[in-house]
């Protein structure tokens, strides 16, 4: 499958969420070594083939094979995976093209087998992004018109600690920010004491909406951060003039560009996707606590990379993040293929390509990539190739070096997480 078929297929399926769990620890010998957490710990696999999709487990990353042939869980859907650390739970969704659908959550019991968690849910709306904070699972979707007339976005809470259930609750968005303008909301992360921040994107009221609620956007050149509580109370919004707006953008998915990073700061990326903006790709911070932006942190990540201009962002550990960026400079459209990837560190403002030569596939061979399990240290990322199985490419950022890792006989890698037992 080329590259361009497995984009339409992500796109339309709307790929795998990232996930952040515990593990690996450098061994004396130099190699990895998978540590067991109190109880254990196993890794998870979401694969898929011609026949279906299938759900894994192994005990390793770094080397071996594994099939989905008489193997794992068979599952109904290519579900989106977004992963709850609080819970150790995978929570599975579907994007029905606004048709409801059947979600379902996995997890391991005491034996460290692969388990159903809590009941199936089902969301009766699209959703446009998503991801998790405290105990829950969250979806929203915005530029929905209400009875008094006014725009609003929903957001659907999943709660994992009592057994899925759903609260759906919204917000008005009309004049969000007092500049007049709805809002479109991009990316959940955790605040910590059950608040959570999220990118606001602000469209004019008079342009019509496309299907991830954007109109056109009326401040290109300027961010928006709100901090709300699980009622949706506004408790704080950001802004900033130093990087366009915060989201990564694939049909009518909006990734998130946000993210914890040392010190439980957050990190707010923007790949400068729109093209009417002046402002070049970089990313800014929000000290944690803090009020308002740091005025002292900003790199322009598009200086470094020549031009480039990136879609997703993973925080690793220390100051590496991992950036997916678009395999050609110059404005990207929302179906441009982003299979390019490079290490950035933001403490001395460092750009480093993953290139085959240290052991990453060629740029010209990857067919499909999988969203990366980050874990002490490391990325672990799954790589489909036009000549191999789908392989766990394991990452030491600091180097930038890649090893082959775990290979997997399926067509496909759409997630990769860990599971504490």
């Amino acid at each position: 499958m080329n590259v361009y078929a497995n984009l339409m297929k992500s796109s339309m399926l709307w790929g795998a969420a990232v996930f952040f769990a515990v593990g690996c620890s450098k061994s004396p010998g130099g190699g990895t070594e998978e540590p067991e957490a109190e109880g254990g710990s196993k890794y998870f696999i979401s694969a898929t083939s011609a026949d279906g999709s299938y759900l894994l487990t192994t005990d390793n990353l770094t080397s071996g094979q594994i099939s989905i042939r008489g193997n794992g869980i068979e599952v109904a859907s290519d579900y989106t995976w977004v992963y709850n650390n609080q819970q150790s739970t995978a929570t599975g969704l579907i994007y029905a093209q606004g048709d409801p659908g059947v979600g379902l959550a996995y997890g391991l019991n005491a034996n460290g087998q692969l388990v159903k968690k809590g009941s199936d849910f089902q969301i009766t709306s699209r959703f446009t992004t998503y991801g998790d904070f405290d105990k829950y699972i969250v979806t929203s979707v915005g530029a929905i018109r209400s009875t008094a007339g006014d725009t609003v976005s929903s957001f659907t809470f999943i709660d994992l600690a009592n057994n899925n259930n759903l609260a759906t609750r919204t917000i008005r968005t009309s004049n969000f920010t007092g500049n007049g303008d709805y809002a479109v909301f991009s990316g959940i992360v955790d605040g910590g004491n059950g608040d959570f921040y999220t990118s606001a994107l602000l469209s004019s009221a008079s342009a019509a909406p496309a299907t991830n609620g954007l109109g056109r956007i009326t401040y290109p050149d300027s961010v928006w951060v709100a901090l709300f509580d699980a009622d949706l109370r506004v408790k704080r919004i950001f802004r900033d003039n130093r990087i366009s707006y915060s989201t990564g953008r694939m049909r009518s998915r909006l990734f998130s560009q946000i993210t914890k990073g040392p010190n439980n700061d957050v990190y707010v990326f923007s790949g400068a996707f729109e093209s009417t903006t002046t402002k070049p790709a970089g990313v800014i911070r929000i000290r944690n606590g803090a009020t308002s932006f740091d005025p002292d942190f900003y790199v322009n990540i598009q200086q470094l990379s020549g031009g480039y201009k990136f879609r997703r962002v993973w925080y690793i550990s220390d100051n590496y993040f991992l950036l997916e960026f678009y395999n050609t400079t110059g404005n990207p459209t929302a179906l441009s293929v982003a299979t390019n990837y490079a290490v950035l560190n933001t403490a001395n403002r460092s750009l480093s390509w993953l290139s085959a030569s240290a052991g990453f596939p060629a740029l010209g061979t990857i067919s499909s990539v999988g969203d990366p399990l980050i874990e002490n240290g490391k990325a672990y990322i799954p790589i489909t190739t036009t000549s191999e199985h789908p392989t766990v490419y394991v990452l030491d950022p600091a180097t930038s070096q890649v090893q082959k890792g775990l290979v997997i006989e399926a067509t496909d890698v759409n997630a990769l997480l860990r599971f504490t037992y």
